[in-house]
């Protein structure tokens, strides 16, 4: 064993033994079904009274576990503001020990929990006492503190509670997530989280309209207090090519074709994807082939392409100065170099950007959450890879030939025709389509399709909220204010002054008069 992590793992050993709670015959949790997961005084970030809450039994040494956190960040994205998020710990590798795990625990007896959580997640857990000490003099903790929090084993204690309460539950593997008490075992993609937390927000606010005191108790108090299923089957949410998705129309200057276009392809793209590239030509053709399509193109940058995420970032600035497409032609002219920040300002002059206004705004990423979202909104509907596309709402995977993407839009053109002949206008056809699927975006609400001949469609709290810190993301400072309208949400308001952005705060309601009782003769 390594030095310095013998006795908290030796300790954790020594307790399964006595207590029972090693399980050989280790049980599964059912992911339809609600579990009374405890949270106790685990470090917790986020509103206290959000609609959903997230405990995560994780180990900083499993690789699982840091693969994990990639996809979290993503739901934080998708539901700003909705999410309470509790973190215990449950170590698996008496080889490695607990250090990393206590260390983070007495970071949190100061008040600095998550900024050591996320270091020794950065550092897979792989610490000694000396670089514990050294990240905790980094934080500007209290040190005499922190070292007495580790040697008297007070760090350990909590280790090991969050252990035994793991194990009762029945967990046998790192991570494992319980959403309002619902199971996802294991580092599931994005898709399968974002499937349970939408479902869970549905559940929680019917649940909060009673206004309990402790709305996750509430929640969670009929649940089961242990694994149960013997061999339980993972939810698996993949693009289905069958299904229609509403999917809306992107960023601003991101889309090329008439508003009333009878085709809308949207295509979620990478600009070091090379099939992305060799997609691009064929839908340029199509353009100007088709007048009746339009193309929308909208961010999904891959892990594992460096320069992806910052010319989606250069892209959102193009699309802003309504440049985005000279802007899009000159990045893929470069593929095969390496999209350096140098590269990308050489795009942007070639596509006539002005050089300081994109220099400040890569600077300071300024839309780093904006194409995160954009990447993440469709990582919940499935997608894996790029090129995805959504011709009319139908998902086409892949680089497809020319003749092939004509065919598809044929289809839809007959099927879009159809719907003019029942007196659909053309302006409304995209929007028709997009109330009629099977599923629904989690993205900027303001840019999904809405039909505007029958009558105003309102957006619900919640999407409305959502459309509010969109807003506040892109930098659309009057538009966010403008949908607050003195009513927005706290969760948007919050969130938009975490971003710079104060909206205004409603008034308060008048009380309503309490009748006076007549008086008895």
């Amino acid at each position: 064993m390594k030095a310095g992590f013998a006795s908290a793992a030796l300790v954790i050993g020594a307790v399964a033994a006595a207590t029972g709670l090693a399980r050989a015959d280790a049980r599964g949790f059912d992911p339809e079904a609600v579990y009374a997961v405890p949270i106790g005084d685990s470090p917790r970030r986020g509103p206290d009274d959000a609609l959903v809450t997230i405990v995560e039994f994780s180990d900083y040494s499993c690789r699982f576990c840091v693969r994990a956190q990639g996809v979290l960040e993503q739901v934080e994205r998708l539901y700003p503001g909705q999410v309470r998020w509790v973190f215990r710990n449950f170590p698996l590798d008496e080889n490695e020990g607990t250090l990393a795990s206590e260390a983070a625990v007495a970071a949190g007896n100061q008040g600095r929990f998550w900024p050591m959580h996320d270091r020794m997640f950065a550092v897979r857990g792989l610490v000694d006492r000396a670089t514990v000490e050294l990240h905790a003099a980094q934080l500007g903790l209290d040190l005499a503190r922190f070292r007495a929090d580790l040697d008297s084993g007070v760090a350990k204690q909590v280790v090991l509670q969050d252990w035994k309460d793991g194990v009762r539950l029945g967990i046998s593997g790192t991570p494992a997530f319980f959403i309002n008490g619902r199971a996802i075992h294991g580092a599931r993609p994005l898709s399968a989280f974002a499937r349970v937390v939408g479902e869970e927000l549905i559940r929680a606010r019917a649940v909060a309209a009673s206004r309990p005191p402790d709305l996750y108790a509430a929640l969670v108090a009929e649940g089961q207090t242990t694994a149960d299923v013997s061999d339980p089957e993972p939810s698996i949410v993949e693009l289905d090519p069958s299904r229609v998705y509403r999917i809306g129309l992107g960023l601003p200057g991101h889309s090329a074709g008439p508003d009333a276009a009878l085709v809308t392809v949207v295509v979620f793209s990478d600009f070091e994807c090379p099939y992305c590239a060799r997609l691009a030509p064929s839908l340029a053709r199509l353009r100007k082939a088709r007048p009746d399509v339009r193309v929308v193109h909208r961010h999904m940058p891959l892990v594992g392409h460096p320069g992806a995420d910052l010319a989606a970032e250069a892209a959102v600035v193009a699309g802003r100065a309504g440049k985005f497409w000279a802007f899009h032609d000159q990045v893929f002219k470069l593929m095969g170099a390496p999209l350096t920040r140098a590269a990308l300002l050489d795009a942007g002059k070639a596509a006539g950007l002005d050089r300081a206004e994109l220099t400040a705004a890569l600077d300071d990423h300024r839309y780093r959450d904006v194409v995160m979202a954009e990447a993440a909104a469709v990582g919940a509907l499935g997608a894996t890879g790029t090129p995805t596309m959504f011709i009319n709402g139908m998902p086409v995977m892949g680089a497809v030939a020319y003749e092939q993407l004509e065919l598809i839009v044929d289809a839809q053109l007959l099927a879009a025709r159809e719907l003019l002949g029942r007196g659909v206008p053309a302006q409304d056809v995209y929007g028709v389509i997009g109330l009629t699927a099977d599923a629904a975006e989690t993205g900027d609400p303001r840019r999904l399709p809405r039909p505007t001949s029958f009558g105003h469609i309102e957006m619900g709290p919640l999407e409305r909220d959502a459309a509010i810190v969109s807003a506040c993301r892109a930098g659309d400072d009057a538009e966010a204010r403008e949908l607050a309208g003195g009513s927005g949400g706290q969760r948007a308001r919050a969130v938009c002054g975490d971003l710079g952005v104060d909206l205004p705060v409603p008034p308060p309601k008048k009380p309503t008069p309490t009748p006076t009782p007549p008086r008895s003769p």
